[in-house]
């Protein structure tokens, strides 16, 4: 049973069926990069208006076992967050409320939390909009590790997750997401998010098999 079949109609996943939408796989390259989205305390911990924990920290213990076999094995792990700009015209024309801002505006926001914190051979991308491929170094530095496979996790899932990986289909990589490596404030919103990419543009697969595969490089 998928994710999303307690939310998806069973029409419309016929629908899809028939047009030979999530009936196959893009399936795992050889050259794989780990890449966590906006794992830091804003969205992870609700100490902060757009955090949850209820779902944040389980993503973040799942995210380690990635980490620790990408270190093992010598997968490249990439990582983004954000910082707070002071314009509007820098921010972008996020929908944010003023104590939401206010509460953006505290650094801790953006840090990484300790149980994932990059190493210093780690990069680590700053970002302004949803995708962590706008406006960064993302992309060059996936070129330079020779990468076809993108391990995508974080946070949120209908939010910068969901952007960075169409963008990452879109720049012809092969983008793999573990379902126990993303989440999102909004349950409905998580399993929708994946079902639609799942569908149309990459793969949706349960940790342990990830897991496999990273083991095997």
């Amino acid at each position: 049973m998928a994710i999303w079949d307690d939310v998806i109609p069973k029409e419309e996943l016929e629908r899809f069926a028939a047009g030979g939408m999530g009936t196959n796989l893009v399936g795992f390259g050889e050259k794989p990069v780990l890449l966590v989205v906006d794992m830091s305390y804003a969205f992870v911990d609700s100490s902060f208006p757009l955090g949850d924990s209820s779902v944040g920290w389980a993503a973040v213990h799942h995210i380690q076992k990635l980490q620790q076999v990408a270190r093992e094995k010598r997968i490249p792990i990439l990582y983004s967050t954000s910082e707070w700009k002071n314009t509007v015209v820098e921010r972008g024309l996020w929908k944010r409320t003023p104590e939401v801002s206010k509460a953006l505006q505290n650094p801790e926001a953006y840090r990484i939390v300790t149980e994932l914190t990059p190493r210093g051979d780690e990069p680590v991308v700053i970002k302004t909009a949803p995708s962590a491929f706008h406006g960064t170094d993302l992309l060059r530095m996936l070129i330079q590790f020779n990468a076809d496979t993108l391990i995508l996790v974080g946070m949120v899932t209908s939010g910068c997750v969901y952007a960075t990986a169409v963008d990452g289909f879109s720049f012809g990589f092969r983008v793999i997401i573990p379902a126990e490596g993303v989440a999102d404030r909004s349950l409905i919103g998580h399993k929708v998010a994946l079902f639609n990419f799942h569908m149309k543009y990459g793969d949706v697969l349960p940790m342990d098999e990830v897991l496999r595969y990273m083991s095997s490089k």
